[in-house]
């Protein structure tokens, strides 16, 4: 019996199944929280363990919780996103972080990655590109640092 090389090295390919990507959600806006919360849970691979409705909150179930990635908002009351950020880096060396905003400019994304976030989502675009930023930081893909050119791209405040 014939088999085509490729038929052949789906037969020798072991496959491995992944556990999901473990979500902590943080946003002063709970109709956001609930939306987004839908929104992942339709991917198989990722699972929203937390929502939060504040940075202080945020610290506390990411502690308890130690979920993959944390996608904040930068502009929340209080403790905010931006202010929020180097905490949990200290508190999750090898999570992901993912800052979101309606402020879609260079200032917030350069703020966001020096902060510590690993990557940087405009709300506008997260149907689009959340989900494959949050494969890329969960599976350490080093090229989700945005590059000086892409930056340069957005606007300043």
């Amino acid at each position: 019996m014939f088999f085509p090389p490729a038929a052949c090295a789906m037969k020798r390919m072991k496959i491995i199944k992944m556990k999901p990507i473990s979500v902590l959600l943080v946003d002063d806006n709970p109709a956001f929280l609930r939306i987004a919360t839908r929104f992942l849970e339709e991917h198989d691979d990722v699972v929203v363990v937390g929502a939060a409705g504040g940075g202080e909150e945020a610290l506390a179930l990411a502690e308890d919780l130690q979920p993959d990635i944390v996608l904040i908002d930068l502009a929340m009351p209080g403790l905010s996103g931006l202010e929020t950020i180097p905490h949990l880096r200290e508190m999750l060396p090898e999570g992901g972080i993912i800052a979101l905003t309606m402020l879609d400019t260079n200032s917030y994304w350069q703020a966001a990655l020096a902060a510590g976030a690993n990557d940087f989502v405009p709300k506008a675009s997260l149907d689009r590109d959340l989900v494959p930023a949050m494969r890329r930081v969960a599976q350490g893909d080093p090229s989700w640092r945005r590059r000086s050119g892409d930056l340069a791209e957005h606007g300043s405040v």
